[in-house]
């Protein structure tokens, strides 16, 4: 939070919604004050200021869209969100064009309204966002409500002493976001060392964890300090670790259970206070049931659990992405490249991205390398690239009965994308900045759509 206060009002008929809400905010330091029903929030509307409305559609009385009329009436500047469990295209349309800031269907997760509320209050003049992360953190760029939950896990563990699991495929950051931990913790200052677990065999990694003394093995003329210990005080990441094996598995057990450990060819316990954050893109569970993992290690590994998601599941982090990676490489290569083309962008936004992060930072390295002027277009995006097979366009109108929620979902937006520029008279700038979305985002999604 900054130094301002935000005020919040939360409508609702359900006790149990209202104190959900109510202490999410009030967790952030949000000013949050509740109603639990339209005709006591039009009050509060009349006498107080609030930056933000979130009503509930149905409640006994005046429902939401009289508590959405109230508040364009008394307080222009006030920010509504709708919330409903009977959730419709007429409804969500008929809040849009009456000044409603967004629209949500229960069951929601509590990051997703969140998020809502972050952008919304970035959007407004002269005011700072909501949501501030640790310098550290600002590193994990992205702005879907996946990256906004793990930067958020981030700050909450970052004190603790405890072990972390990061999950998740190749390329997606998972190196990154323990160093964000390890920069988030009272043990900033000390060693942060990494250590990549698939890429040694048993017997060298033995000696790379926990060191050697001289004449241990064949060619060991002198002691050696491991990674344990060169780690004292600090954070150790163990990269790969479902990699390990079995029998290293039990010695790294007792590490984490007693502090201590001997060297290899060594008698003497040696003591150390080292956090071991893990990472793997293996599923341990599995690993485990076939005898390769051990459950006990596993378990004190996994006291907190960080699951990165593949890019494909979080296509809102590409814009970000690209506009990071393009200040990089333009620094790198003395060229000034300002972005990328609709085109890029679209394409960008509908490839699976098998690489996930990883291989979008090397497509863009090579397209700044080949670029002629200051936007990236096609002519710079490897020919070999897979072709992405986009599903058949659904006729309009209301999707049926048998609709799965992805496409139900799908409705809904696009009906809402129109209204918002409808409104706008099809300004796109002031209908992404109306919707929280970024320009770029927002013609993907026309394209998506095919509004135009």
């Amino acid at each position: 939070m900054t130094e301002k206060s935000y005020k919040i009002l939360v409508v609702d008929d359900e006790a149990g919604m209202r104190q959900l809400l109510e202490s999410a905010f009030r967790d952030r330091g949000f000013s949050v004050s509740t109603a639990s029903n339209g005709d006591a929030a039009i009050e509060l509307i009349q006498t107080q200021s609030f930056d933000i409305v979130i009503t509930d559609l149905r409640m006994p009385g005046r429902d939401g869209l009289g508590v959405l009329r109230a508040a364009r009436q008394f307080s222009p500047d006030t920010s509504v969100i709708i919330v409903t469990a009977y959730g419709s295209i007429e409804t969500a349309v008929e809040a849009m064009r009456l000044g409603a800031h967004d629209f949500i269907a229960k069951p929601f997760k509590l990051a997703e309204i969140e998020l809502k509320v972050d952008k919304i209050l970035k959007s407004k003049p002269e005011e700072e966002p909501s949501f501030s992360p640790s310098p550290v953190s600002r590193r994990i760029i992205g702005e879907s409500s996946h990256t906004k939950q793990v930067l958020r896990m981030i700050e909450k563990i970052g004190p603790s002493k405890s072990s972390v699991l990061i999950t998740g495929p190749s390329g997606t950051g998972k190196e990154l976001v323990a160093r964000a931990i390890h920069e988030c913790s009272p043990r900033r200052t000390k060693p942060f060392i990494a250590l990549n677990c698939a890429a040694l065999a048993p017997g060298v990694l033995e000696s790379e964890l926990f060191g050697h003394e001289r004449g241990a093995f064949t060619g060991a003329s002198a002691r050696r300090i491991g990674r344990f210990e060169r780690a004292h005080m600090g954070t150790l990441f163990l990269d790969e670790v479902g990699e390990i094996d079995p029998a290293i598995q039990t010695k790294l057990l007792r590490v984490l259970q007693e502090g201590e450990f001997e060297r290899v060819g060594g008698s003497e316990p040696i003591r150390v206070d080292v956090r071991v954050v893990a990472a793997t893109n293996r599923d341990l569970k599995e690993a485990i049931a076939e005898g390769r993992f051990r459950e006990d290690f596993f378990y004190r590994l996994n006291v907190f659990s960080i699951k990165l998601e593949p890019l494909r599941k979080r296509p809102d982090d590409i814009p970000a992405l690209v506009e990071h990676f393009l200040k990089k490489f333009s620094s790198e290569t003395g060229k000034r490249i300002v972005g990328v083309s609709d085109d890029v962008m679209s394409f960008f936004m509908r490839y699976p991205w098998p690489g996930n992060v990883r291989e979008l930072e090397n497509i863009l390295e090579r397209a700044a390398v080949l670029a002629e002027g200051d936007i990236i277009t096609m002519q710079e995006i490897p020919p070999d690239m897979a072709f992405v097979q986009e599903p058949p366009e659904e006729e309009p109108g209301q999707p049926p009965e048998t609709a799965s929620l992805i496409e139900r979902t799908d409705e809904l937006e696009s009906q809402m994308i129109y209204a918002a520029l409808e409104r706008f008279r099809w300004n796109k700038t002031k209908a992404a900045e109306h919707l929280g979305l970024k320009r770029t985002t927002l013609q993907y999604k026309i394209q998506k759509y095919g509004l135009e």
